[in-house]
């Protein structure tokens, strides 16, 4: 019998399991983050540790393929640098795929339709047949609408916009601003352009509590963030031409956990497509790798 390594490489941490072909898991692992955007030698460094604890267990030379979903994989010169460095490592063959792909296989294996993720980022990635595709995924500086970092960021323009315009600070920017140790939208400046990412995104979880208290204007940027992810989920609906029902996986944070989000996600999907079969499960994303082996090995990658 031989397994097949997965690895799930985020933005906060990098799982690593072999599983046999029955997606029972043997061995499991966790490392340091997997996005080379972050940093990419650290990143490597992550990926590989874990993919090298599996090699070396005892289950290791079983093991007939590793497959990477791993965050930020297409950015330029990420994929042939991690697949040199693999291929001095070991003779398995080795796949890298975007960890939304890696997330996608494991809730729908083979079967046509569309993965969400929401979480400190966002991005939808689907399939039919052959055909596959993405939508949003660009980034905290270009896009992730209705993820974590977004509704951050639309919390503090808030807090902008009162001061430009000689507005009295909301009580919810009150608040919020006390929770950051500030006391003006000067404050902001240095709070933004120091933390990191996961850091700004965090406040979200502020912003919920607040919501949970009754604050009507917390609670709308969490339903604006699903209305943005179902939007975002229609139009790669519409480019890949997918058939009803649509089958459509949920991950990530915001659309597992939150209320406000996964309400309104689903309300605004159903509105705009008609027939959805949401699918959600608890499983390591890593799961997945069984499911993308088969597909891409045989298509020769």
């Amino acid at each position: 019998m031989s397994y097949t390594i997965g690895i799930d490489a985020g933005g906060t941490k990098t799982t690593g399991l072999i599983m046999d072909s029955n997606k029972n898991i043997l061995f499991q692992i966790e490392t340091g983050y997997g996005n080379p955007n972050v940093n990419f030698s650290e990143a490597l460094d992550n990926v590989w540790e874990a993919a090298s604890a599996c090699l070396y267990n005892e289950f290791g030379n079983k093991c007939a393929a590793i497959v990477a979903g791993v965050a930020g994989i297409e950015a330029e010169g990420n994929r042939k640098r991690f697949e040199a460095f693999f291929s001095d490592k070991t003779n398995i063959p080795v796949i890298f795929v975007n960890d939304a792909v890696l997330a996608y296989h494991a809730l729908l294996d083979d079967q046509n339709g569309i993965l969400t993720i929401a979480g400190t980022g966002s991005i939808s990635y689907g399939r039919n047949g052959e055909k596959e595709g993405y939508s949003g995924g660009w980034g905290h500086i270009l896009g992730d609408y209705g993820s974590a970092y977004d509704i951050a960021i639309q919390a503090f323009r808030k807090i902008t916009k009162e001061a430009d315009e000689g507005l009295p600070y909301s009580p919810l920017s009150h608040r919020l601003m006390r929770e950051l140790g500030i006391t003006s939208a000067d404050g902001l400046k240095g709070f933004i352009y120091n933390a990191p990412k996961g850091e700004i995104a965090s406040v979200s979880s502020f912003l919920f509590t607040e919501a949970e208290r009754g604050d009507e204007n917390a609670k709308r940027y969490f339903l604006d963030a699903g209305v943005e992810l179902a939007k975002q989920t229609y139009s790669l609906f519409n480019k890949l031409e997918l058939e009803l029902p649509l089958k459509v996986g949920c991950k990530g944070s915001l659309l597992e956990k939150n209320p406000y989000v996964k309400a309104e996600f689903e309300g605004t999907l159903q509105k705009l497509v008609g027939n959805v079969e949401y699918i959600r499960n608890d499983a390591t994303p890593a799961i997945g790798a069984l499911s993308a082996a088969k597909l891409y090995l045989k298509e020769g990658i």
